[in-house]
């Protein structure tokens, strides 16, 4: 997929959210409202990540989550979840800078759901060639809360722009499996 095929995508994307904004229940720019709460929380993860050209190998880094500034639904909340993270593996360094709205509802007072898709920037060091690309990515969140502890699990896949991150490799698609461990502000 290109540049511009992925442009279209997100633009009707955000058309498609447009147009739902109007349906009944729905909140526009929760923020203003003085009942908005954030629920911020702040994780650090680790966990295993399978990449195309390099096969399985350790993840670590951070995730922000809160309620989204922008959007919400009548049913359940947007969990706005920006995380950043790193991948060293056989010769091949990877970055991920990641936005991921998930849909999110509770299953009980302290557990919840979230499903969803999200966007990323993934830089690449491989052989001395170094790589930027755009990503597309769906993912899944199961998040427990105990007072201010907040314990996680979480699966993505993510599909890299097919760019050449070293001669005779091409993208870096990869599967994420992470547990996390984080302080509820």
């Amino acid at each position: 997929m290109k540049l511009s095929s992925l442009g279209a995508l997100i633009s009707i994307g955000l058309a498609t959210c447009s147009i739902s904004v109007f349906a009944d229940g729905w909140k526009y720019l929760p923020v203003l409202d003085s009942q908005y709460k954030a629920n911020t929380t702040l994780s650090i993860v680790g966990g295993a990540l399978n990449s195309t050209p390099v096969g399985s190998g350790g993840y670590v880094g951070a995730e922000l989550a809160f309620n989204c500034l922008l959007l919400q639904p009548p049913t359940g909340v947007i969990r706005s979840k920006i995380s950043y993270g790193k991948f060293d593996h056989n010769g091949l360094l990877l970055n991920t800078f990641e936005v991921n709205p998930r849909w999110t509802t509770e299953l009980n007072n302290n557990l919840t759901f979230g499903v969803g898709p999200g966007i990323g920037l993934v830089r690449t060091e491989k052989n001395g060639q170094t790589t930027s690309m755009a990503a597309l990515q769906v993912g899944a969140d199961l998040d427990y809360k105990i007072g201010a502890l907040s314990l996680g699990l979480a699966a993505r896949w993510q599909d890299t722009r097919n760019k050449i991150i070293a001669p005779g490799e091409q993208g870096a698609n990869n599967t994420l499996l992470e547990a996390k461990v984080g302080y509820n502000f």
